[in-house]
């Protein structure tokens, strides 16, 4: 194709008018600044003086310069930055461990109870599902301190599938790994075993030899359990409040093993926390414990044999364990913070049970159907409000009981569908009389204020003043101390200490009856 020159240069002409701007008028309004009136109002610096901005920072601030600006909204991000995670007196915490399809975590929920507020603070991705939680206070870490690596905060323990428990600190956001885990697979075989695959040999190294012969030796048991680990889920955790360092784990493989998060042994298969006492006395899963409120040794247990077990924590010997019979599988355990003798269960058939532990294996002292389809998945006892109690269901409702006047039965107080789906677990908020929460098989929570609720206000209100006369541990005669019996190693220490309370309940004559006659 041919193109003719002087076309060329007529273009090349008119791109050049084109591109020159130089003779076309600005056009543009500007609005002129006053600086004398900006220096009048301390803003563009007095004469001689140092006050406000200089004339040349406004004149920098005309030209769209933002230098000025980008440390100030640095600022106001880090400030937004730390608002958004700190936690304030009004914030209420709620843990949720949540399982989908593949994919399981432990959220930290915050719920901002002055505005009805609720969001995940941050989450923790777990290996397995989880099955259980418990929360405590002390452990100890793989980290020495001055203390022995024995450290003071906010943790929980998980249950899950698997046999290890796993132990991580609240106060760490975007933890790479658990402070501790207890039990579980020993992975300290398979880390030698793949370093030892990575090693050439040293025939091929050195070039020829003679080839030296392989004692036949016990290959390390990669993959296997650490010592004194459970051998199947962990289906329950309780932490010692008393004991803050003790944690009581309950297992698919129908143990109970105690553990001390603090003191680690050194044994064949490395240095790790390994259990004090294993407690055999169920035949099937342990689904539920619960260390006594004030009783560091006491211990209760429920399993899929159809018991509930008073066992002592100092002893392993199962004939030393107390035991009552259910007609079903037990799902939940609960003690009375307001009368502490009170142990109460609930089942898989719906029906909620208390008993006396000073007359353990005998009738209970109430027992009622609190949920007739669906059974009772899980239950809760308010610490603030004497005689609370709540239970939830399959049936995808809480209810609430009265239990101060147990004739012959609890008082029901209302009941509320969720509307989470299927219940599993539910409790009361322990720095609020009135704030509950419960987590349903949609994988959300449902929070529930009874302070609005004109029934429940009527009966329980007048109950949180202490107007109510709760017998507790607190009365004029000093209760038996159940470790000191414990401690003499008798078997049948459990019984003694057991009778012994009940002699010093019944010199209180009327007193401590109080409690079953007041509404």
């Amino acid at each position: 194709m041919m193109v003719d020159a002087d076309d060329i240069d007529s273009d090349d002409d008119d791109s050049e008018d084109e591109d020159d701007l130089a003779d076309v008028p600005d056009t543009r309004e500007f609005t002129p600044l006053d600086l004398e009136g900006l220096q009048a109002m301390g803003i563009g610096g007095k004469a001689g003086g140092d006050e406000g901005y200089t004339l040349e920072d406004l004149q920098n601030m005309t030209m769209n310069n933002d230098e000025f600006n980008e440390e100030d909204d640095d600022e106001e991000e880090d400030e937004d930055d730390i608002d958004d995670i700190r936690i304030r007196d009004q914030d209420a915490l709620i843990l949720v461990a949540k399982a989908e399809e593949d994919f399981a975590s432990l959220e930290i929920n915050v719920f901002d109870t002055e505005y009805n507020n609720l969001y995940v603070h941050h989450d923790i991705p777990l290996p397995s599902f989880p099955l259980c939680l418990a929360l405590g206070s002390v452990v100890g870490s793989y980290q020495k301190n001055e203390n022995n690596g024995i450290t003071a905060g906010n943790y929980v323990a998980i249950g899950s599938f698997e046999p290890g428990i796993e132990i991580w600190n609240l106060d760490v956001m975007n933890a790479l790994e658990p402070t501790l885990v207890l039990g579980g697979m020993d992975t300290r075989g398979s880390e030698e075993e793949w370093m030892r695959m990575q090693m050439p040999l040293s025939t091929s190294a050195n070039g020829g030899g003679k080839k030296k012969k392989k004692k036949n030796k016990k290959k390390g048991t990669a993959g296997g359990l650490r010592e004194g680990s459970h051998t199947d889920a962990v289906m329950s955790l309780s932490w010692n409040t008393v004991h803050q360092q003790v944690l009581a784990s309950g297992s698919a493989d129908g143990t109970v093993k105690l553990w001390d998060c603090t003191h680690s042994t050194s044994g064949k298969k490395g240095d790790y926390i390994r259990p004090s006492a294993t407690l055999t006395h169920h035949t099937d899963k342990v689904q539920s414990l619960a260390w006594h409120p004030s009783e560091g040794t006491l211990l209760a247990t429920g399993g899929y044999d159809r018991r509930v077990c008073l066992a002592d924590a100092r002893s392993t010997d199962s004939q030393n364990v107390k035991t009552a019979k259910l007609r079903a599988d037990c799902e939940a355990i609960a003690w009375d913070p307001h009368n502490q003798q009170y142990l109460t269960v609930a089942s898989e058939d719906g029906v909620v049970q208390c008993w006396d532990v000073r007359k353990f294996g005998g009738d209970p002292v109430w027992s009622m159907i609190a949920h007739e389809y669906g059974g009772v998945s899980d239950i809760s006892y308010n610490a603030h409000v004497p005689g609370m109690l709540l239970t939830c269901s399959i049936d995808k409702t809480v209810a609430l009981w009265d239990t101060l006047n147990p004739s012959p039965k609890p008082t029901p107080c209302g009941s509320k569908d969720m509307n989470v789906g299927r219940l599993h677990s539910v409790s009361f908020y322990p720095s609020s009389p009135w704030l509950l929460a419960c987590g349903g098989s949609g994988n959300e929570i449902a929070i529930w204020d009874v302070e609005g609720e004109d029934t429940i206000q009527k009966r329980f209100a007048g109950r949180t003043s202490g107007d109510v006369n709760v017998s507790t541990s607190n009365t004029e005669e000093e209760e038996p101390d159940f470790e000191e019996v414990m401690a003499a190693g008798d078997d049948q220490a459990t019984t003694k200490a057991l009778e012994g309370m009940n002699k010093s309940k019944k010199k209180k004559g009327k007193k401590g009856k109080k409690v079953h006659k007041r509404k």
